[in-house]
């Protein structure tokens, strides 16, 4: 089974200009009716991410047919769409609820350095928004090896975004410096910490096993060992949508002190990594449509 940075690219660096453009003149709701079609397309002949919809649907219990598949693909797109207009401060059509924003703020005062530990579930550029409304400067470790185009498109369509994207790339000494430094001026550092590192970089990194939806799943080990290093306090966050337009931010502490004794790592990291995938169940079963990992998730190669 291909890994997941072995998959394409959804799309061309054309047809996502030209569906910005749409919605900037149609406005987000008929650009929603579009991206139906869209998501019927890779429906029929996206046979990877039809597969891996499946797959999930059935594990957590939910209805796999052809139109659910068509329905999850479709708020995937609806998601991504709306990254557009959270990244040029456009937040009009929305509504917001906002759980566990406390946390930031306390550790904000406190200028403490705090991990944000994300999925792709839901929507992370809400998190940045939130951000953007309290004054916490976040910054935002992205691997662009397999979205370059997409997020270089993001990136020109929004300019001036605050955010501070710390690359991994081919230098993660340069990208750890970074997070280091973040951490040590008081600031949040935001991961997406459930898909495992490419293992084609060369030396392959830590991964680590927990249970999530009834069978074995490998996680990154990587946030953990970070979180002991830096000596800070790990929280989960997670953005869920629901239609048309309304984005839920949810908040918890996932470990205030990261401890990984020498004698002990190895049960240390899988304790940490259960906590973590049992909270993204706890989320992904709260709103099942807004898990975006098209591919064998649960594939041990």
């Amino acid at each position: 089974m291909a890994s997941w940075k072995k998959i394409p690219e959804v799309g061309s660096v054309l047809g996502i200009r030209l569906l910005v453009l749409f919605a900037r003149i149609f406005g987000r709701r008929v650009a929603g009716w579009f991206l139906y079609i869209v998501a019927f397309y890779y429906a029929v002949f996206g046979r990877t991410a039809r597969r891996a919809s499946r797959d999930y649907l059935r594990r957590i219990g939910h209805r796999a047919t052809f139109g659910t598949i068509v329905l999850h693909i479709q708020m995937f797109a609806q998601v991504a769409l709306d990254r557009l207009f959270f990244l040029t401060g456009t937040l009009k059509p929305f509504t917001f609820e906002h759980h566990g924003h406390e946390l930031l703020v306390q550790a904000a005062e406190a200028k403490r350095g705090v991990m944000l530990l994300g999925a792709h579930l839901g929507s992370f550029e809400v998190m940045r928004a939130l951000g953007k409304a309290y004054q916490l400067p976040i910054n935002v470790v992205v691997d662009f090896s397999n979205a370059e185009k997409i997020n270089g498109v993001l990136r020109s369509l929004a300019p001036n975004m605050q955010t501070n994207l710390i690359s991994l790339g081919d230098d993660p000494l340069t990208a750890m410096l970074a997070i280091r430094s973040a951490i040590e001026r008081g600031e949040l550092v935001a991961i997406l910490a459930d898909r495992t590192p490419d293992a084609t970089r060369g030396k392959r990194e830590r991964i680590v096993m927990a249970n999530f939806l009834g069978a074995p799943a490998a996680f990154p080990a990587g946030p953990w060992l970070l979180a002991h290093t830096l000596r800070c306090p790990v929280y989960f966050v997670a953005g869920l949508y629901a239609k048309p337009n309304h984005y839920a931010l949810h908040l918890e502490v996932l470990a205030e002190h990261v401890k990984l004794d020498r004698n002990d790592r190895a049960a240390a990291l899988a304790r940490y990594s259960q906590a973590y995938a049992s909270m993204l169940e706890t989320y992904a079963r709260a709103a099942p449509l807004n898990w975006f990992n098209f591919y064998d998730f649960w594939s041990a190669s």
